[in-house]
Protein backbone atom coordinates (compact mmCIF):
# COMPACT_ATOMS: atom_id res chain seq x y z
CA UNK A 1 0.00 0.00 0.00
CA UNK A 2 1.42 3.24 -0.65
CA UNK A 3 3.93 2.22 -2.66
CA UNK A 4 3.63 3.42 -6.08
CA UNK A 5 3.26 7.34 -6.37
CA UNK A 6 0.88 7.06 -9.37
CA UNK A 7 -1.73 5.12 -7.93
CA UNK A 8 -1.82 7.30 -4.57
CA UNK A 9 -4.65 8.81 -5.50
CA UNK A 10 -6.52 5.72 -5.94
CA UNK A 11 -5.86 4.53 -2.89
CA UNK A 12 -6.34 7.52 -0.80
CA UNK A 13 -10.25 7.76 -2.79
CA UNK A 14 -10.75 4.44 -1.74
CA UNK A 15 -9.79 4.79 1.40
CA UNK A 16 -11.93 7.80 2.09
CA UNK A 17 -14.99 6.33 0.91
CA UNK A 18 -14.80 3.59 3.23
CA UNK A 19 -14.75 6.05 6.00
CA UNK A 20 -17.28 7.93 4.37
CA UNK A 21 -19.74 4.98 3.72
CA UNK A 22 -19.17 3.82 7.34
CA UNK A 23 -19.84 7.22 9.06
CA UNK A 24 -22.63 7.41 6.94
CA UNK A 25 -24.21 4.46 8.74
CA UNK A 26 -23.01 5.01 12.08
CA UNK A 27 -24.63 9.06 11.76
CA UNK A 28 -27.97 7.05 10.47
CA UNK A 29 -28.34 4.87 13.56
CA UNK A 30 -27.11 7.44 16.03
CA UNK A 31 -29.27 9.86 13.90
CA UNK A 32 -32.50 7.63 14.56
CA UNK A 33 -31.36 6.51 18.48
CA UNK A 34 -31.76 10.57 18.92
CA UNK A 35 -35.26 10.67 17.57
CA UNK A 36 -36.35 7.47 19.01
CA UNK A 37 -36.99 5.93 15.46
CA UNK A 38 -36.80 2.28 16.33
CA UNK A 39 -33.73 0.69 14.57
CA UNK A 40 -32.97 -3.92 14.73
CA UNK A 41 -35.81 -5.75 14.70
CA UNK A 42 -38.56 -3.18 15.91
CA UNK A 43 -37.90 -1.46 12.82
CA UNK A 44 -38.97 -4.26 10.33
CA UNK A 45 -42.73 -3.86 11.71
CA UNK A 46 -43.07 -0.29 12.93
CA UNK A 47 -44.55 1.08 9.86
CA UNK A 48 -47.43 -1.68 10.24
CA UNK A 49 -47.77 -0.85 13.83
CA UNK A 50 -50.00 2.20 12.66
CA UNK A 51 -52.22 0.73 10.68
CA UNK A 52 -52.71 -2.49 13.40
CA UNK A 53 -53.48 -0.12 15.93
CA UNK A 54 -55.95 2.40 13.39
CA UNK A 55 -57.98 -1.56 12.96
CA UNK A 56 -57.82 -2.39 16.25
CA UNK A 57 -59.71 0.87 17.34
CA UNK A 58 -62.47 0.85 14.50
CA UNK A 59 -62.78 -2.67 15.42
CA UNK A 60 -63.05 -2.80 18.95
CA UNK A 61 -63.95 1.58 20.42
CA UNK A 62 -67.22 1.14 18.36
CA UNK A 63 -68.05 -1.68 20.83
CA UNK A 64 -67.88 0.30 24.25
CA UNK A 65 -69.92 3.32 22.46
Amino acid sequence: MFTNPDTIWIEVLVILAVVAFLSTLIGIHAYKKAHHIPTGDCACCHKSTKKMIKEYHKCYCEDKK
